[in-house]
């Protein structure tokens, strides 16, 4: 999945107000307007400013997309926390946690069979 900020597609701040959105949309627009730019990235760039300011320039759109910006940095910023602060430092943490694991599901598993077993009688 590729990442599009639409506030960096249009080269303005996230605070920027409508008129410098709609201002930054039709210089890119008439940069990249497929009628005058005959790139073949033209109509993909086309694409991508329409969107950015379809979300931006309505103001409901745009607090959605903040806060799920807000929510995106939240989550990578919990993610690194929690990375840097690990509780199994040692390389073979993991497995001891994986056998330990292992062996308590079996362990129930058996004890389960067992319990079925008496309650049918056998």
């Amino acid at each position: 999945m590729v990442n599009l900020d639409h506030y960096e597609i249009l080269g303005v701040s996230n605070d920027a107000s409508y008129r410098e959105i709609t201002s930054a949309y039709r210089k890119l627009a008439l940069q990249y307007h497929p009628d005058r730019n005959k790139s073949p990235h033209a109509n993909e760039m086309m694409l991508k400013i329409n969107t950015a300011y379809g979300i931006l320039s309505d103001p409901h759109k745009r607090e959605e997309y903040d806060n799920s910006l807000l929510q995106i940095k939240k989550s990578i910023k919990y993610s690194r926390v929690y990375k840097s602060s690990n509780i199994y430092r040692t390389p073979d943490a993991s497995s001891r946690l994986w056998v330990l694991t292992k062996t308590i599901i079996s362990k129930t598993f058996r004890t389960l069979i067992l319990f079925f077993k008496f309650i049918q009688g056998r």
